[in-house]
Parts: C-alpha cells; sequence; structure tokens
C-alpha cells in the first residue's frame, strides 16, 4: 500500500516514522517548504503534491490549519476513492466532506509522541472506516473511536499533551537544579520519573488516586506537598486554563 502524508513539519515527522514500520508499506512525503524527511528506506519524497495524491491510496493530511482550506480545494478532484486522514486540529469534518465528497474522510488527533508507537489517537469518522484503518492507526499508538466535538475537546490533551507536560515536568527539574543538581541530569531524572511512573500506572492498571494514596503516607512530606498544591488550588487553576482556551474555539 502506498501511504502519503502531507505536511512533514513536527507531526508529519512523527507519522512517517510511525507508519513506516511496515516495510510492505511505501510512505511518500510532500510539503511545500524546505523540510527534513527520516533517512528510511522506505520513505520516499514525492516529485509534487499531486504526485503524492494519485500515488497515494490513503493520505494523511498533516498541515497547519491555515493551510489546511487551501489544500483541501487544491486535492479535491484527485481524491476521489482514496481514504484522507486529517490531523489539522480542530477543522470541521463537515467541510472536509463538504470539500472532498467523493473521498473517504477521517479526523484523528494525537501528537508528536506518535513516533513512539506509542501515543493515543482519537479518530472521527464512520464505523466501517474506522475498523477498515484500525491496524494503521495502531502504528501511531493506541485508537479510539469519539464524537468530533470530544475530539476537538480534547486537543489539549491528546495534541497539546506533551508540551503541557513538559511545561510542569520542567518544573520538577528546576526544582532539582535549586537543590544543586546539574540542568542536563535533572532532566534526565525528571524523565525517569514520568516514564517509570507511567508505565507503572499502565501496568498495574490503577488511577491517579489510587497512586497518590500508595505514596503517600500521614505527615510525610509528599502528602505536605499535596497540600500546599490544593492550598494553591493548582489543580483547578490548571483545569480552568485549558477550559477557558478551548472555549475561545469551540463550544463546550
Amino acid at each position: 500500500m502506498n501511504i502519503g502524508i502531507i505536511g512533514i513539519g513536527n507531526m508529519g515527522y512523527a507519522l512517517s516514522v510511525a507508519l513506516s514500520k511496515s516495510k510492505e508499506d511505501t510512505i511518500l512525503v510532500y510539503d511545500r517548504g524546505k523540510y527534513k524527511a527520516p533517512k528510511i528506506k522506505n520513505v520516499i519524497r514525492a516529485d509534487s503534491l499531486m504526485d503524492l495524491v494519485k500515488s497515494s491510496d490513503t493520505i494523511f493530511i498533516s498541515v497547519k490549519p491555515i493551510d489546511a482550506e487551501k489544500l483541501f480545494d487544491e486535492i479535491s478532484l484527485n481524491v476521489e476513492g482514496k481514504t484522507v486522514v486529517s490531523v489539522v486540529a480542530l477543522y470541521p469534518y463537515s467541510r472536509m466532506v463538504e470539500k472532498m465528497p467523493k473521498a473517504k474522510i477521517c479526523k484523528i488527533m494525537t501528537s508528536i509522541a506518535a513516533e513512539t508507537g506509542k501515543a493515543p489517537v482519537l479518530a472521527y469518522c464512520q464505523k466501517e472506516l474506522y475498523e477498515s484503518l484500525k491496524r494503521l492507526l495502531e502504528r501511531i499508538g493506541e485508537p479510539y473511536l469519539f464524537d468530533e466535538k470530544i475530539i476537538d475537546a480534547l486537543v489539549p490533551i491528546t495534541g497539546s499533551g506533551p508540551a503541557i507536560l513538559a511545561y510542569f515536568l520542567d518544573s520538577l527539574s528546576q526544582y532539582m537544579v535549586l537543590a544543586g543538581v546539574e540542568k542536563d541530569l535533572a532532566d534526565r531524572i525528571t524523565n525517569l520519573v514520568a516514564y517509570s511512573t507511567s508505565t507503572y500506572v499502565l501496568k498495574k492498571d490503577v488511577d491517579f488516586r489510587t497512586l497518590t494514596k500508595k505514596v503517600t503516607t500521614p505527615s510525610g512530606i509528599t502528602i505536605k506537598i499535596l497540600q500546599e498544591f490544593d492550598k494553591r488550588t493548582l489543580k483547578g487553576d490548571i483545569v480552568d486554563s485549558i477550559y477557558s482556551k478551548v472555549k475561545e474555539y469551540i463550544k463546550l
């Protein structure tokens, strides 16, 4: 199968790495500007946008929202019978159907962590199409079929999640620097804590509150730190910050 990826920024690059895992498929990539394609045998630069579109069975769209409208207009006459998978954040499914009525369209949301093959992949499309795409999406991570409104509401988690997590993990790293640890080592230790904790939660299938109870002890330093967070309403402020910004883009 030929898989095309239009837009090779950070997201498109991650998709090309994840989707190239099956050596039976050819991954065609294209971007209007200068771009870096993975040096993987079955990842090939297309000569042009139309070359990619006409040569691909399934096409992933990974461009900026501001560029999506023009792109869909350009390819609309050449995607009849093809599957188009959009990773364009908050771009309406109905608008894609309107512009490409003869294509099979699926809207997904994931993040640059897709490069690991372990990212969540939220999808909105007809169930039959989702089932036919599922094995392909599993190269990216763990796919789930959702209503479009939920996918849009969860963009800060599935799409922006790595940046938001990095923001808070950097706070832990900065504390270690304050305690006398060099920044590179502080980042390394913080990443190990995050990775091992995430692995533990997934392996043991425990929720976050249960994990918190396992780590804290009465009058211990952990519970005192968490109480200080609650005193400063840190958790509520995080939720409110995300909610207030999402409301600027969609109606919740």
